[in-house]
Parts: structure tokens; C-alpha cells; sequence
């Protein structure tokens, strides 16, 4: 199971044989967990569902409420714009990205270009409506990873590099490897419940500390 930082996911496990046993990542040496089994049997022992209880229902394309504007988000690394300790700027690009602060000036040595400023509304989403975003990353290195997460809505992801998925799978939380190109989705996301101001950022979080977040405002109309 595949899992990037911020990921969740629930599995069930059924206790057999008594021992120990051990939950392992690849390339990590230690266990991350331990596991005993121990005690008289449960007689009848409970036995492993063969079917689940539905999931959330999906979303329909269809619903999008603005087909011709959809949302895009890009991280992307500038190096040694600041000085040391911490030199690279960690950029949130796209479709609203926070302004520059010299709009004439050289946008990769711009020290407020696409970082996150806590005074700067990104998005402005309606809720209850459905949209489409597009996050991508430009990183070239495979082994860098920009996990994306929304606060607040869980996204059905219906596309990874251009190939649909089928079916689409929700989550809250989308790891996005680097290449030549890097990793790409789409999803849509319906906004629910709750108003007010929160954050899209990479879970990678000394990425998000250094500037890779964006504020979202959820409100019940758009003006």
C-alpha cells in the first residue's frame, strides 16, 4: 500500500496464529509497529466481511458549475532566492497564485511570488457547488514528492497523468512524484458544510512552512 505524507487509509486485520508480528515500510529497517496475538481463540472466530458498506457517492462531471474555468495548482521549487539557512522558494503557481511583490521585476527571485501569505485570500469557493481542479508538479527529480491536501473537503481524483481512473477514488490527501513530467491529477470537489478560512498545501510540511500553501475561503455566495 502506497501511502504519501498526510495519507490515511483504514485496513482491517485479523489476529490468527498467536506471535508477534511486525508492520514494515519499504526501506525503513525498523518496524514501525509491533503486534502481538496472544490468549485463547474466539470461538467462532470473527470472520473478515466479503463486502463493505458503500462509499461516499460519487461526483458527476456534469455538475462542474464552472466548466471553463477550471482551478490549476503547480508547486514548484525556485533555488537560493533567500538567504541561508532555508535559500529556496517553495511556490504555490497556477491559477491563483499570490501576487509578486514587483510585478515588472524577475518572477523566480520574487519574494513573495506563489508563497503563502496569510493576508491573501487564493481561492474563493462557493459552497455547495463542484469543481474541477488540476495539480501538478514541475519538479524533474522522481524522488521529490508534493503530497497535495485540501482542508475541510475530501477530493475524487478522475484523472493521473491524463488516464482516467475507473473507477475514480477519493481521498484527502494526493502524493505527486516529480519527473520529466512530473505527476499530474484532476479531481473534482464539491465544498460542504462549512465556511470561514483554511489552506491547500503540500503535506510535505517544511515545504508548506517555507511558503507552499495557498488560503481558501469557503463562502455561501461569490460576489
Amino acid at each position: 500500500m502506497t501511502l504519501a505524507m498526510g495519507n490515511r487509509a483504514d485496513v482491517l486485520v485479523q489476529g490468527c496464529e498467536p506471535g508477534t508480528y511486525e508492520l514494515r515500510a519499504a526501506g525503513v529497517s525498523a518496524p514501525l509497529m509491533t503486534v502481538e496475538v496472544a490468549g485463547p481463540p474466539v470461538e467462532p472466530p470473527m470472520a473478515l466481511p466479503t463486502a463493505l458498506p458503500p462509499g461516499k457517492p460519487f461526483l458527476d462531471e456534469r455538475d462542474v458549475a464552472n466548466p471553463d474555468a477550471d482551478r490549476e495548482v503547480v508547486f514548484h521549487v525556485d533555488p537560493g532566492v533567500f538567504a541561508a539557512p532555508f535559500p529556496n522558494a517553495f511556490r504555490c503557481l497556477g491559477t491563483h497564485p499570490t501576487p509578486a511583490a514587483d510585478p515588472a521585476g524577475d518572477a523566480a527571485r520574487d519574494p513573495a511570488y506563489g508563497l503563502f501569505d496569510p493576508r491573501h485570500v487564493n481561492h474563493t469557493l462557493k459552497l455547495g457547488t463542484v469543481e474541477r481542479w488540476t495539480v501538478r508538479t514541475d519538479e524533474t527529480n522522481p524522488a521529490f514528492n508534493h503530497p497535495f491536501h485540501l482542508h475541510t473537503n475530501h477530493v475524487l481524483v478522475t484523472h493521473r497523468n491524463g488516464t482516467r481512473l475507473d473507477p475514480p477514488v477519493w481521498h484527502d490527501t494526493v502524493g505527486l512524484a516529480g519527473g520529466k513530467p512530473g505527476d499530474r491529477v484532476t479531481f473534482l470537489v464539491r465544498y460542504e458544510d462549512f465556511t470561514g478560512r483554511t489552506v491547500a498545501h503540500c503535506h510535505q510540511l517544511q515545504h508548506e512552512d517555507l511558503g507552499m500553501m495557498q488560503i481558501v475561503e469557503y463562502v455561501e455566495d461569490v460576489e
